[in-house]
C-alpha cells in the first residue's frame, strides 16, 4: 500500500468480529487508548468505530399510514403522537416492541418473546415513563463512569443524554446480546402528506 510523504496510508480496517471484541472490552472500561495500541490502529480510527459519528437510526417514517402499517401489532390508539420506535432484540430476534410518545411521555409496548430476561420491560406489561427513563440510562454506559467528559466527547454530545448515546451504540453494551434498532415518525412531514392527498383528493371530486 503506498504511503504519503507523512508515512500514512489508508486506515487499517479492523474485521467485524474484532470490533465486538473491543466494544466488549471498551464497554467493560478498558482505555481506548490501550485498545488502539493493542489492535495497531490510531485512537481516532478505533475513536470511529466505538462511536459512530452518524446516529444508528434504521429509518424515518414520513407517511402515516405507513407508520401504522408499522406498527400495525400497537395501533390500539391514535400513533400521531408516539414519534419512535424502538426494536429491543436478542441477538437477531425481536424482542420488544417500545412506541414512545414525547409529548405526553407515555409508552406502548409489544412483547414478541416469552423469555422474560430478554424483555426490555421484564414481567411489565404497562410500563411507566419513570421505567423507559430507566431502561434508556440502564443501556448505556453509566453516566457516573471515569473519564465520561472524555466519553461524551467521542460521542460529540454536550452533556449525558441516554437516547442521545443509545443512537451513537445502537444500545450495544458489553458481555451482553442486546441491542436496538431506532425508527422515527416524521410527524410534521406526515401531516404535510396527508394535507397535500386531501386536497388533491378534494380537486379530483370537482
Amino acid at each position: 500500500m503506498k504511503q504519503n510523504a507523512r508515512g500514512a496510508g489508508r486506515k487499517r480496517a479492523l474485521p467485524t468480529e474484532t470490533v465486538d471484541i473491543i466494544k466488549q472490552r471498551y464497554g467493560a472500561g478498558e482505555k481506548i487508548n490501550a485498545l488502539a495500541a493493542e489492535y495497531g490502529v490510531s485512537r481516532q480510527t478505533l475513536s470511529a468505530y466505538l462511536h459512530p459519528k452518524e446516529p444508528q437510526i434504521d429509518r424515518v417514517c414520513r407517511s402515516y399510514r405507513a407508520w401504522v402499517r408499522l406498527n400495525v401489532l400497537l395501533h390500539r390508539e391514535d400513533l400521531w403522537d408516539y414519534t419512535l420506535r424502538i426494536d429491543y432484540m436478542n441477538h437477531d430476534e425481536l424482542c420488544t416492541v417500545i412506541l414512545v410518545d414525547f409529548t405526553h411521555e407515555k409508552i406502548l409496548i409489544q412483547n414478541e418473546t416469552d423469555e422474560l430476561l430478554f424483555r426490555a420491560f421484564g414481567v411489565k406489561e404497562k410500563p411507566t415513563w419513570e421505567d423507559f427513563e430507566y431502561f434508556l440510562e440502564d443501556c448505556c454506559v453509566p453516566r457516573t463512569r471515569f473519564g465520561m467528559k472524555e466519553i461524551l466527547k467521542d460521542y460529540e454530545l454536550d452533556c449525558f443524554d441516554p437516547l442521545a448515546i443509545i443512537e451513537k451504540t445502537g444500545g450495544h453494551m458489553a458481555e451482553n446480546h442486546q441491542w436496538m434498532k431506532l425508527t422515527y415518525f416524521d410527524k410534521m412531514e406526515a401531516i404535510k402528506r396527508e394535507r397535500d392527498r386531501t386536497t388533491c383528493s378534494a380537486d379530483t371530486d370537482q
